[in-house]
């Protein structure tokens, strides 16, 4: 019974439960403070603000020592700049077949990353809880292959819970694939022995071995990602009754990148219709094919037809929050209860019809978003439908099962966002490409990407999350497949699927 083996799970872990057991209010990890409802609670709030300030200045610390605000309560720029880690620089790097010896085949990659620990009034000192992984180049013993991935966690222990991904998911996930690759290298040279055929030079290194299929490589994806949520569980030096991590990740194999998903992070790519290339514009000749023939023209599920050369933002993932409807019922038939504040509070009335959210197209101002409750009990309020860790939420639907998609990167595909909920809370997925596309290096759109998100979180509230995005400029040759693009983009647009 999923409602009973979450009791049984409060019972074990009381005294965590006994910090926890509050209504996260507002956004996921906003106090419930922090979402003001009247003049009262903003005097309440100031009050609070001022005491963990003045507490701060008396800890006789100075890695304690308040933070500098401007007249309006915000870190002032020196401050917002020693929260920024990551690049110093944009990194290059080719993926894709490197054996084969046909430059389409290749894929050019410049790449970088930043990210921002938040600000919390409450919490001045609050630890980045966000994380990120970058293997460039021989991800797995692939010559050409590469993973990259951004983990948000939440909860008290939500910096452990991201930390613990960031090491063994990409372990767990390497291993897979190399083991995988050398088995299939075995088979095939048992063939080749059986057929007394010669062997090739080097026949047993990495760089010999077959490439994994899509249905193999999303295969070890997913088992990866189970695993990793299984340590996590196991774990004893990280508590994850009630903090977890999302995990949002694009690995790059046999020409193909993969996108693996589990929270309510994003992978946005950037997709110019017409296959025009970041440096320079194609011949007149190609110009005319490409406004001549009627499958290059993209068009999306309404019917709009997009002009060649123009840039739009596609996602890769989709979030997995209680807002879609697919998630809902499979959370509702494990046992969950799905409510917002306001109508856990009383302030409105209980509607099990929640309007589904286009998030991505349209950005949630109110912010009272639902949430995943246990049917009798005010927790554990997550506003994500999945995560690594959440052990007592697993309890009622909240796994760490991934939704992967494929695409062969072709010469369309021009950018790549992996971000933390933080970027994209206020930012619509074409409001983040069209950033990165004034810029001239990965390194330069991550810095626009966190001024703009940083700006937009003071626009809506008195704190601002964590900021963590990878960009990547990619450069390919390969003709684009108009089918795919068109199948990826109407999958967004009219909904995913969960699996069962």
């Amino acid at each position: 019974n999923a409602t009973m083996g979450c009791t049984q799970s409060t019972q074990q872990h009381e005294e965590d439960l006994s910090v926890t057991e509050r209504v996260m209010g507002g956004r996921r990890g906003i106090d419930k403070s922090e979402r003001i409802h009247s003049k009262s609670e903003k005097e309440k709030i100031a009050a609070k603000r001022s005491k963990a300030l003045a507490q701060a200045a008396g800890a006789g610390n100075n890695d304690k020592t308040p933070p500098k605000l401007n007249d309006a309560g915000h870190l002032v720029a020196e401050e917002v700049v020693k929260r920024v880690m990551g690049s110093v620089q944009s990194k290059e790097t080719i993926l894709g077949d490197v054996k084969s010896g046909n430059g389409e085949d290749l894929i050019r990659v410049r790449y970088a990353a930043l990210t921002q620990r938040g600000y919390y009034p409450d919490d001045p000192h609050k630890e980045n809880q966000d994380d990120y992984y970058i293997c460039g180049s021989k991800f797995g013993a692939g010559e050409g292959d590469a993973f990259f991935a951004v983990f948000d966690g939440h909860g008290d222990k939500g910096h452990d819970c991201a930390r613990f991904a960031k090491k063994r998911l990409p372990s767990i996930l390497a291993a897979k694939i190399k083991k995988q690759r050398a088995a299939l290298n075995a088979k095939k040279i048992k063939t080749m022995t059986e057929n007394k055929q010669e062997k090739p030079k080097n026949a047993f290194h990495p760089s010999s071995w077959p490439y994994l299929d899509e249905k193999q490589y999303i295969d070890v994806c997913r088992q990866a990602h189970i695993q990793c949520n299984n340590e996590l569980h196991d774990e004893k030096k990280v508590k994850d009754f009630l903090s977890g991590t999302t995990a949002i990740s694009v690995g790059f194999h046999a020409g193909r990148m993969t996108v693996s998903n589990v929270g309510d992070s994003r992978a946005v790519l950037g997709y110019r219709v017409g296959g025009v290339g970041l440096e320079g514009t194609p011949a007149e000749e190609e110009k005319k094919e490409i406004s001549s023939e009627g499958d290059s023209e993209l068009v999306d599920a309404t019917g709009v037809k997009y002009e060649p050369g123009s840039i739009i933002a596609i996602p890769l993932s989709d979030d997995q929050t209680p807002y879609r409807r697919d998630e809902r019922k499979r959370l509702e038939k494990a046992g969950a209860r799905i409510r917002t504040i306001d109508q856990l509070e009383g302030r409105k009335p209980i509607d099990e019809n929640v309007d589904d959210f286009n998030l991505g197209v349209d950005i949630d101002e109110e912010g009272d978003m639902p949430r995943v409750y246990c049917q009798d009990h005010d927790y554990p309020g997550t506003a994500f439908s999945r995560s690594l860790g959440d052990s007592i939420a697993e309890d009622i639907g909240v796994n760490g099962e991934p939704e992967i998609l494929t695409k062969r990167v072709t010469k369309g595909d021009e950018i790549l966002v992996i971000a933390s909920d933080g970027v994209f809370e206020f930012l619509t997925n074409q409001r983040m490409i069209d950033i990165c596309v004034a810029c001239d290096d990965p390194l330069h759109a991550c810095t626009k990407l966190l001024e703009a998100s940083y700006e937009q979180w003071l626009n809506y509230e008195l704190r601002t999350d964590d900021i963590t995005c990878i960009v990547l400029f990619l450069q390919s040759g390969k003709a684009d497949d108009i089918a795919e693009v068109s199948r990826i983009m109407n999958k967004a647009q009219n909904g995913p699927k969960s699996p069962k």
